[in-house]
Order: structure tokens, then C-alpha cells, then sequence
């Protein structure tokens, strides 16, 4: 029989974390470990197997004679950062699961049904000064996997349009065909949205809102992994660098101070990639950036990216910033030192990424024009992620503007936090978008892979994985995994 946990630990943030423990560890009587899911910088996520009569566990998928599948997140300690890291991710899931708990009056609340459940915690075998296991509901798939298959979908579907090749007559390519249904984008953005009010209500920040960390389950997104998110006080302005560098804010490459309205951004770099399946900004563009003199100034982002590294003088208090520089002149900046003065720079001209010509939009198009506005280089801006995107635009304007506009304003002073955007979502400007959160897609047909997913969305992954819904979630059961 397991042993029950005493004092497992002198931190006061895992000591208020020893109510949500069951006493249960790797064991028969416990939770059996499989197959990997996942891994990451500090540790790995298997599939596994609660014991069947865990109490605890009775709402998960399963009679009370079959064990409960759940995700053991295994995280090892590798240095006193990283501890201190586990340590704020345990203390953050368990108190936003109490203060749901609290907000439903339901003490028996697994918290937020847009944030991964996280159900037990326990120490490993080298004990809790090494390795850390967090137990949470099991998630069929993310939502990076929906895109990585989507994407491999239609890439073969572009192929058969080849000249080489040739198609049937009078057979035309459709710009929705193996794409999200725009109803499944609002939905994407509907649930983060939920689930960053809630994290601002606690005056949370996640700060690594990405596709492989949107999981699916129970008929909903949900956000996981809350290893960089932090406490942000008004009064306490957070200047750290973390999180994924493809997501992150411009204030956060450029070291700059960051609110909760970090994560809007990182949003809509996340809805950028599931309406076009390629991200908006490559690393070379973002590394540049962050490297430059030019990224510890306010609104220096989309200059930098759509004109080239150009600093005004109003903006830098009379002075003109230097270039950046390139090769063997960029020297290294000391991760605990002051970053070295540059001198002799020079501009570097990036390589654009691979552009469709099915993305190029005629200058006379409608799609080609953009709504007013007194920003300078929104013009730019729009002229910018157009190219990027790797597909036809085939959404409303509406969603292009609320994503190319709104999440990805670059002055944290202008950009809105979750709960403006979903103030924002209620207004006539947004009428289509509303009108498509209430829409609900048909069921697919077919009986290969293709076929299912000629439309993305979760219930045609499931039935393309083999997965059939069931009473108690969509997952497959644990006693044939």
C-alpha cells in the first residue's frame, strides 16, 4: 500500500499544494506509467492508468471497475531555476483549481473547464528535491497535431493542381478544402478567451499561450502547461525574457515591461497559424530583433519587420539608433552582465520566407484593402502578414481584422486584454464572428483519413484516429491502451 505524504516539503508553495494530494505514487495500487506523449525542456508526459478503485477519479472516463486514464507529467529538477520552476507551476494549477472551486461553490470542482484538469501531485522515486509528478486529465490531442495533419492534407490537396499533373476539367481548387471551418477558428478563440479571463481574474499571466500547449477534451480547448506563468502586479512591472520565442510579445523580446495583455498577442500569433498553417514571423526576423539596440524602444517592432531597422527621431528623444550589426561584428551578450555597447553596424537584409502565389492578393481587390486607422504602418503591417500567409484567406474580414489589427498591435498601451476582446466580440463590429460561434459544423463523411478531414475540426481527428465519443469524454479506453 502506498505511503500516505507527511512533510513533503519545507516551501510554503508546495506545503498549500498537500490538500490536493491523494497519497497515491507510481505503483499496483497507484498509477501505472505507459506509453510517452510528449516531452520537454524539464521533463516528459506519458499516458497512464489510475487504479480502479481511486475514489477520487470516479468522474473520469471508466466504470468503477476499470481504471481511469489520466497524463502523468514527469518533471526533474535539474538545477535550483528549474525547481523553483516546478515549484511555481504546481502552486499556480492547484490555486486556480481552489479559486474555481470557490467561484462555483462546488468543492469537488477539477477547476476550469478551459484549463487542463490537474488532478494529483506526488514525488518521485529520487524524492522531491529531484523529480516531481503532476497528474491530469488525459487529452486525445492538441491543437498543434490538428494543424501538423491539416497541414500535410493540404499540401498533397495543392499537389493535385499541378500543371504537371493536370486535373479534370472544369475541377477548381477550393480555398476551405482541408482548412478550419471558420465557426472551429471562434471557437479556438472563444474558449483561450475564457480561459484567459479567468487567469486575469487571479491576476495571472501564462505568457506561453502556443498550439502545443492547447489541448482538446470534453468538447472544448483547453490551455496546459503553466510553468512560466507568474503573479502581475500593476505596481510591479514584470522585464523577463521567457516563454517560446515565436509567440512572444515584442515587450518580452524586448525586455521591456509586460502585462497580462502579453498573452492576447501570443493569441493571435496562435490564430494566425491555424487559419494559415505557417507562422507569421521566422526565428532569423525575431533573433534580429531581439539582438537589436532598437528592441528596448516602444513601437520599434513593426518598423523593424516591415521597413527594416529604421528608429525615429521623436521616438529615441532626438538621438538615431544604430544598426544592427551582422556576422563576426555581433558580439555575444552576457546573460549576467550589461549588454555591450554596438558599434560599426551595419543593415542586414532578411530572407523573406517562401510565399504561395495563391496568398498574393491583386491590389484592386477588396481583400487587398484595409480599414483606417491612425496607426502609421498598419498599411505595412497588413501588407506584411498577408504575405505570409501560406493559403488563400478564405474567413471573414472581420477575423482578419480583429487578428491583423487588434491581438497584433504592438503597443502594449493599445492592445486589449482577454476581457476587452470579448467585450469587443459582443459589439456590431464583430456580427459575423458572433454569428459563427453560434454555428455548428455538420458531421464529416467518408471512411478514410482524407475524406474526414476535408473539414478540421475535433470530432473528424477523432473519427479519422479511430476515436469514437463515448458518455464519459472523447478518449479511447485505458484497459486497451
Amino acid at each position: 500500500m502506498a505511503r500516505p505524504e507527511t512533510a513533503l516539503s519545507k516551501s510554503e508553495l508546495l506545503a498549500a499544494c498537500r490538500c490536493f494530494q491523494t497519497g497515491r505514487r507510481l505503483g499496483n495500487r497507484g498509477y501505472a506509467q505507459s506509453r510517452q506523449l510528449s516531452c520537454g525542456a524539464t521533463g516528459e508526459v506519458y499516458f497512464g492508468r489510475a487504479a480502479p478503485d481511486s475514489a477520487a477519479f470516479e468522474i473520469l472516463h471508466g466504470g468503477f471497475a476499470q481504471a481511469r486514464q489520466v497524463a502523468l507529467k514527469h518533471m526533474r529538477s535539474i538545477n535550483a531555476g528549474v525547481q523553483r520552476q516546478i515549484q511555481q507551476e504546481i502552486s499556480t494549477v492547484f490555486r486556480c483549481r481552489a479559486k474555481y472551486a470557490e467561484e462555483v461553490q462546488d468543492p469537488q470542482s477539477q477547476g476550469h473547464p478551459n484549463l487542463v484538469a490537474y488532478l494529483d501531485w506526488f514525488a518521485g522515486p529520487n524524492g522531491l528535491d529531484r523529480e516531481v509528478y503532476l497528474v491530469m486529465e488525459f487529452c486525445p490531442f492538441s491543437l498543434a497535431d490538428m494543424i501538423f495533419v491539416a497541414g500535410n492534407l493540404r499540401g498533397d490537396y495543392e499537389k493535385l493542381f499541378v500543371p504537371k499533373r493536370g486535373v479534370e476539367p472544369g475541377e477548381k481548387k477550393s480555398p476551405q478544402c482541408h482548412r478550419f471551418p471558420e465557426s472551429e477558428v471562434v471557437k479556438v478563440l472563444c474558449d483561450l478567451l475564457n480561459a484567459l479571463n479567468f487567469l486575469n481574474r487571479q491576476g495571472l499571466a501564462h505568457r506561453d499561450v502556443k498550439t502545443e500547449n492547447i489541448l482538446w477534451a470534453e468538447g472544448c480547448y483547453k490551455l496546459a502547461d503553466f510553468g512560466t506563468a507568474t503573479m502581475l502586479e500593476a505596481a510591479i512591472p514584470r522585464t523577463n525574457e521567457c516563454g517560446t520565442l515565436w509567440i512572444m510579445a515584442p515587450e518580452l523580446l524586448g525586455r521591456r515591461p509586460h502585462g497580462l495583455n502579453c498573452d492576447v498577442w501570443s493569441l493571435g500569433v496562435v490564430l494566425f497559424e491555424v487559419t494559415s498553417f505557417g507562422k507569421p514571423f521566422n526565428s532569423k526576423e525575431l533573433l534580429a530583433y531581439r539582438n537589436s539596440s532598437e528592441a528596448a524602444f516602444p513601437s520599434s517592432f513593426w518598423p523593424f519587420l516591415c521597413a527594416g531597422p529604421v528608429s525615429s527621431p521623436a521616438k529615441t528623444g532626438g538621438k538615431t539608433l544604430p544598426r544592427l550589426k551582422s556576422g563576426p561584428e555581433l558580439a555575444r551578450t552576457s546573460s549576467r552582465g550589461a549588454r555591450p555597447q554596438r558599434t560599426k553596424c551595419r543593415s542586414v537584409t532578411l530572407p523573406p520566407l517562401l510565399i504561395s502565389k495563391e496568398a498574393e492578393v491583386e491590389p484592386d481587390s477588396p481583400t487587398s484593402q484595409s480599414p483606417g486607422c491612425e496607426d502609421p504602418f498598419l498599411q505595412q503591417r497588413f501588407a506584411f502578414l498577408r504575405k505570409r500567409l501560406q493559403y488563400r484567406w478564405c474567413y471573414s474580414e472581420e477575423l482578419r481584422s480583429l487578428i491583423f489589427e487588434d491581438m497584433l498591435r504592438e503597443e502594449p498601451e493599445l492592445r486589449p486584454i482577454a476581457l476587452e476582446l470579448w467585450q469587443m466580440l459582443q459589439t456590431s463590429r464583430f456580427e459575423t464572428l458572433a454569428q459563427q460561434a453560434e454555428a455548428v459544423e455538420p458531421a464529416a463523411e467518408g471512411n478514410t483519413k482524407e475524406e474526414l478531414l476535408r473539414s478540421v475540426c475535433p470530432t473528424n481527428m477523432l473519427r479519422a484516429m479511430n476515436l469514437a465519443p463515448t458518455q464519459g469524454g472523447y478518449l479511447s479506453t485505458a484497459s486497451t491502451s
